[in-house]
């Protein structure tokens, strides 16, 4: 499942820690990471974060085709079923 970003100071990002443990492994292993970027909040520095819009590219790029077509149909709702019951 895509997380939600987080904001602060209008930076919309994302937790690399937060992930999902899956999607952690499979994004240190296949994202560019000259796009961590460290994020200064409430004192503490956040260095394992990524841009909201970054996230989203490589989650539908790398992370959807990791998981595959068959994983990616039964995480998905079934629309043939809901057509057809229309």
């Amino acid at each position: 499942m895509k997380a939600n970003p987080e904001i602060f100071k209008g930076i919309e990002y994302v937790r690399i820690s937060s992930l999902p443990k899956d999607q952690q492994s499979i994004l240190w292993t296949t994202f560019d990471r000259t796009k961590v970027i460290k994020v200064l909040k409430e004192k503490s520095l956040l260095n394992d974060c990524i841009q909201y819009a970054d996230y989203v590219q490589w989650y539908i790029r790398e992370y959807s085709r990791e998981i595959g077509p068959v994983r990616q149909e039964a995480l998905s709702p079934d629309l043939g079923a809901i057509s057809m019951a229309s």
